[in-house]
């Protein structure tokens, strides 16, 4: 299936200009057919209830080649904040580390850190700087008490894509860990642990993988995994034994030790069809699909007299699928309302609007949001 052939599996998109991924993404239909199919197979007899290790251990080995990790290091989670907090939790801190993050992040890659104050951990924050975030300014913050270097791979108020594997190298030679918050990348551009030198990753599945909400992953580097002790304790997390009466405190060596208990096997399904959907698709041919159209948008909007949110312009390793913009002298709600009125389902955050297009939205729907804001 190509991209194109891939938007019938959005029934709506024919009535509606959807361009919320940033916010919410719509389950494709292989989704909803996925869970209505385990749905069944949960019904009488439960026939799935036997076979769910393996049901789970496919969406490890999915996720790993979506992000070219190895299914030992993946964690399915209920959201990015379950899997951040993984490592926010789980670490030993001690009494005068710090983790540097940066401002204007969205809180929940903020409080997992502010949390550990009463532990004597410090939170400093970097400035964007003209709405970019690179190495120099994280490093300025960074000391040798910095136990944790934690960003946004897009920052979901502008859009700014950082360069990951240039902070990450150099989080790598201090030995600082880098965590990656990629809710608003993944799915959409495409995200490599190994070439970014990524220590830890958390993501939702609810946005740009279009999978059900409640749900998520986290990757952990191999020499990490057994540095966290898990925030949540189940049979699920320890080595199994012979027998379930056979009690051993002996934490899973693989990142399974963080999945407590069995998962929804619902969610599980969903999840499993959507990301089938985006490796099948591929993410090079999405990402080129998804910053075609908001590059279109983008200049599209500024050669209209509207201001993209900075940094604009932006170069193609700079931008991702989203973009915000404000018109001089009008609320964003009210152009915000102009769209709406015209099929579009867009987003307000503080005085902009802020758009994201996905790989089944087309030209003639941005050219149909540049006339309604025109």
């Amino acid at each position: 299936m190509d991209l194109t052939e891939a938007r019938k599996l959005f029934p709506f998109a024919d009535s509606c200009i959807y361009m919320n991924h940033a916010g919410l993404g719509p389950l494709p239909e292989p989704s909803r057919v996925a869970v209505v199919e385990m749905a069944a197979r949960l019904s009488n007899p439960p026939t799935a209830i036997t076979v769910w290790p393996a049901i789970i251990d496919r969406l490890h080995s999915s996720l790993a080649t979506l992000v070219n990790a190895s299914p030992e290091n993946i964690a399915i989670t209920r959201g990015t904040a379950h899997g951040l907090s993984l490592l926010a939790v789980g670490l030993d801190w001690r009494a005068g580390d710090n983790v540097v993050g940066v401002d204007r992040e969205f809180p929940t890659n903020v409080y997992p850190w502010m949390a550990l104050a009463d532990r004597g951990v410090e939170s400093r924050w970097v400035k964007p700087g003209g709405g970019r975030v690179d190495a120099e300014m994280i490093f300025r913050l960074v000391d040798d008490r910095t136990r944790v270097v934690a960003l946004s791979h897009v920052e979901y108020w502008n859009g700014f894509r950082a360069d990951l594997a240039a902070i990450g190298a150099e989080c790598r030679r201090r030995g600082v860990i880098f965590s990656v918050d990629a809710i608003q990348s993944v799915g959409a551009v495409q995200v490599d642990v190994a070439s970014m030198n990524i220590d830890h990753l958390s993501a939702g599945a609810y946005k740009w993988l279009l999978g059900p909400v409640g749900m998520g992953f986290a990757y952990i580097h191999p020499d990490l995994i057994e540095r966290l002790r898990p925030p949540l304790v189940g049979w699920g997390t320890m080595v199994p034994t012979s027998s379930p009466s056979q009690y051993r405190v002996e934490f899973q060596h693989s990142a399974k030790r963080f999945e407590e208990s069995i998962i929804s096997l619902l969610d599980i399904a969903a999840f499993q069809a959507s990301v089938d959907l985006i490796l099948d698709l591929g993410p090079a041919a999405i990402e080129d699909r998804v910053l075609a159209l908001s590059q279109r948008l983008s200049g599209g909007l500024a050669s209209r007299g509207l201001e993209v949110v900075e940094p604009w312009p932006r170069s193609r390793t700079e931008a991702s699928g989203i973009v915000s913009f404000r018109r001089s002298g009008t609320v964003a709600a009210d152009l915000l309302a102009v769209l709406t009125a015209g099929g579009v389902e867009g987003r307000v955050h503080d005085d902009f609007v802020r758009l994201a297009p996905h790989f089944y939205n087309t030209e003639i729907e941005i050219d149909r949001v540049l006339e309604l804001v025109s």
